[in-house]
């Protein structure tokens, strides 16, 4: 029997994705073998794409993925059939796959009220969003927010679990998606008309908000900071706008964060899913289970999906979050 997954190969800036047959592998001692039904999308796997922290050989990227046991390795606890969500072992890779094979301790249960499709829309980005929210900025109750990229993966989750919370969110967007902002219980600023530091002032009488949540980065990043009440906490989350330089782009974007640092009235934290202080892989899978107990409890919304592809299409499944497109999270279906 054979397992299809997809891998990217050669070097430059836009390797291309080819979907290849391997062999079916067996797990093994502590282990569980996952029909992957659905896999996430993330900025991050078009980053690898185009070169950026990307390995110089052939890899499968994919951060999360979702679906049942299939086979289980001695030792293993889960049983055959399970749903179960994963984040792969590899932060950000392995998991556009038909079959991954991981720890049974990496799985989380999937509620039996719980779809897999919003499962999936769970994963990285409503991880991202609840740990940005309650663990790094640590946002008061009643508090305030602000999150760029509003309509898309991050943006929706930052809009739904800050909405859960109590939490006023501002989220920026194009104005041809603001009806997107306002559904998810956000309040829209348009980036490309407004000052988003203006309006974020005006809007909370000159106070500013409790955290900005910053997926673009770069000179970005500044301003972000200038949005903010005294104290409160720029996350500085991925560099969005720098992918296109390289990794000189990235390079030299950090030093926005650097500067943004240094001012004495605001915090800055990088966040990296797995890797920030109190996100490690543990936490990851305990707010992937408390997500869909709230969504499985009526107290979450359903995550908004805003695009499926299969497998074997993931190309087009990129070409959406590149092209700004796509709202909310987007997903292959295998």
């Amino acid at each position: 029997m054979s397992s299809g997954r997809i891998e990217i190969r050669g070097r430059g800036s836009n390797r291309p994705m080819e979907f290849v047959q391997g062999p079916l592998l067996v797990p093994g001692a502590g282990e569980v073998r996952v029909r992957v039904r659905y896999a996430g999308v993330a900025y991050g796997d078009v980053m690898r794409r185009r070169g950026v922290l990307a390995p110089p050989f052939a890899f499968t990227p994919g951060y999360d993925v979702v679906g049942e046991v299939d086979a289980v390795g001695e030792g293993a606890t889960l049983l055959r059939g399970q749903r179960v969500a994963v984040l792969m072992p590899l932060t950000g890779f392995g998991g556009y796959a038909e079959h991954v094979i991981v720890p049974a301790t990496n799985c989380v249960p999937i509620p039996d009220a719980v779809h897999a499709r919003d499962a999936i829309g769970l994963g990285l980005n409503a991880i991202t969003a609840l740990q940005t929210i309650t663990r790094v900025a640590a946002v008061p109750a009643g508090g305030s927010v602000l999150v760029h990229g509003a309509a898309g993966g991050v943006g929706c989750a930052v809009l739904d679990v800050g909405s859960h919370l109590g939490l006023r969110v501002f989220g920026t967007a194009s104005a041809g998606k603001h009806h997107v902002v306002l559904d998810r219980g956000g309040s829209p600023i348009d980036y490309r008309s407004e000052d988003f530091v203006a309006v974020v002032r005006e809007r909370t009488g000159g106070r500013g908000v409790d955290a900005v949540i910053d997926g673009i980065g770069g000179e970005h990043l500044s301003k972000s900071a200038q949005a903010l009440a005294k104290g409160g906490t720029l996350v500085a989350l991925g560099v969005s706008g720098d992918v296109s330089k390289g990794l000189a782009g990235i390079a030299g974007g950090m030093r926005h964060v650097l500067s943004a640092a240094l001012r004495p009235d605001v915090r800055v934290r990088m966040y990296g899913i797995t890797a920030s202080p109190g996100c490690g892989p543990a936490a990851c899978r305990d707010d992937w289970q408390q997500l869909m107990r709230w969504l499985a409890e009526n107290k979450l919304r359903a995550p908004l999906i805003g695009a499926e592809r299969a497998l074997a299409r993931a190309e087009q499944a990129h070409a959406l979050l590149e092209g700004g497109s796509a709202t909310g999270k987007i997903v292959l279906r295998t």
